[in-house]
C-alpha cells in the first residue's frame, strides 16, 4: 500500500486519461503523450482500485470545463464536470487562499496552479501532475510530487 491515504491530481492527470492526444496535434511528442494518456488512466484506476482520496481545489473544474469543450463539446464538457464533482473532494478556493497567495507570491506560477500546490501544501499529501513547471515548484517547496509522464502508476502500489 502506498504511504498516503489522500492525494492533489491536477488538471492534467483527468484531461490527459480522458482524451487520446491527436497525432496531429502531438506531432513529434505522440508516442509519449499516449503512454501518458495510459498512465493517466492505470493511476486513476490504481487510486480508486486503493481507496485514496483525490483532493481538488474547486476552481479545477473551471480549468476542466475550458479544456475539455476545446477537445469535445458542451454536452460532454459538463458530463465530464458532474462526474469529477462526484466523484472527488473538491476544496473551496477560500480554504487555500492564504497559502495560494503566498505561493503566486514566491514563485509566479498561473494562477490556477497556485490552488493545487497550496492544497498540496496545506493538507501534506502529494501532488500528481503533468506539468513539468509544476512539479518543479513542488520540488522547490518539499511538497512530495510525481510527473506522470515519469511515472509507473503499479509501481505505487507494489512493496
Amino acid at each position: 500500500m502506498p504511504e498516503f491515504s489522500s492525494c492533489v491530481i491536477d488538471t492534467s492527470v483527468i484531461i490527459k486519461a480522458l482524451f487520446s492526444p491527436s497525432r496531429k496535434n502531438a506531432g513529434v511528442t505522440y508516442s509519449r503523450e499516449l503512454k501518458t494518456h495510459h498512465s493517466c488512466i492505470a493511476l486513476l484506476a490504481a487510486l480508486d482500485d486503493h481507496g485514496i482520496e483525490v483532493i481538488l481545489p474547486r476552481c479545477g473544474l473551471i480549468e476542466i470545463a475550458a479544456v475539455s469543450i476545446r477537445l469535445s463539446n458542451s454536452h460532454n464538457s459538463k458530463d465530464i464536470c458532474n462526474e469529477v464533482e462526484n466523484s472527488y473532494t473538491l476544496v473551496p478556493e477560500d480554504r487555500v487562499y492564504e497559502t495560494a497567495m503566498t505561493i503566486a507570491l514566491d514563485e509566479g506560477c498561473p494562477g490556477f496552479d497556485t490552488y493545487f500546490l497550496a492544497l498540496a501544501e496545506l493538507k501534506s499529501v502529494p501532488l500528481f501532475t503533468d506539468d513539468a513547471g509544476m512539479f518543479r515548484i513542488c520540488q522547490r517547496r518539499s511538497i512530495a510530487a510525481w510527473l506522470i509522464r515519469d511515472l509507473d502508476p503499479e509501481s505505487l502500489f507494489t512493496r
